[in-house]
């Protein structure tokens, strides 16, 4: 039995919490509820760049290209942050919560792979085993992002400017370098669509000649959406 002694108490251990004699319901009334850590406060709505990349487990290029596909921006957080995390990119913990369960991820991953096993063959000097390599690269494609970003036709053409500006912009340049022939055809036969759907239309209300280029303004399904070009 060790120590103890018949018929005496037994002495409470050390380690045992100390109890007042305050109930419950007036403890809390007086001194709060204990709060969690990253419960409230600025770590329970915002998270750091940092520890986005360490729970997406992906790169930071490929994390830059995931936001700017599915429309994630970092904030600023409300009040002022703390002295330890200023100058910190905070993003909000519903967009990441969003991003951890977006498909792309495991493409990503599969593509961040598959180019390890490139660069191994090449390393080794199977140049040739790396050229069979290349052709067999995943591939995916962003139509569920499209949907998901302009879910009516009208949604879409409130951006459909921008997207003509790049269209006509590869259309005038030359196939060089990164920029294969393929595309500019593309390009140009988009141009060409898009411009012949106009004159057939007779959307086109407004036109005129700048040093920047020209500038013309349709009018689409007559709803008074106008889309720029």
């Amino acid at each position: 039995m060790g120590n103890r002694v018949k018929n005496r108490p037994k002495k409470k251990s050390i380690k045992a919490a100390v109890h007042s004699g305050m109930a419950t319901h007036r403890k809390l009334s007086r001194m709060g509820k204990v709060q969690k850590k990253n419960h409230s406060g600025l770590d329970a709505t915002f998270i750091g760049r940092a520890k986005v990349l360490k729970k997406l487990q992906i790169s930071l290029k490929d994390f830059r290209r995931l936001c700017i596909l599915k429309g994630v921006y970092p904030r600023e957080p409300r009040g002022r942050a703390p002295r330890n995390k200023k100058g910190q990119v905070f993003y909000h913990i519903k967009d990441v919560k969003a991003l951890a369960h977006e498909p792309l991820l495991d493409k990503f991953r599969e593509f961040k792979t598959f180019m390890k096993k490139v660069r191994r063959s090449a390393n080794r000097n199977e140049k040739d085993e790396a050229r069979r390599k290349q052709p067999l690269a995943p591939k995916y494609t962003l139509h569920h992002l499209v949907r998901e970003r302009y879910p009516r036709f009208a949604d879409a053409l409130g951006d459909l400017d921008d997207a003509l500006c790049l269209v006509n912009l590869f259309a005038c340049l030359p196939s060089d370098g990164r920029i294969q022939a393929g595309i500019t055809r593309k390009a140009q036969q988009l141009a060409a669509s898009w411009g012949a759907y106009c004159a057939t239309t007779g959307s086109i209300v407004k036109s005129f000649i700048s040093v920047k280029g020209v500038y013309m303004e349709a009018e689409i399904m007559t709803s008074g959406q106008a889309v720029p070009v």
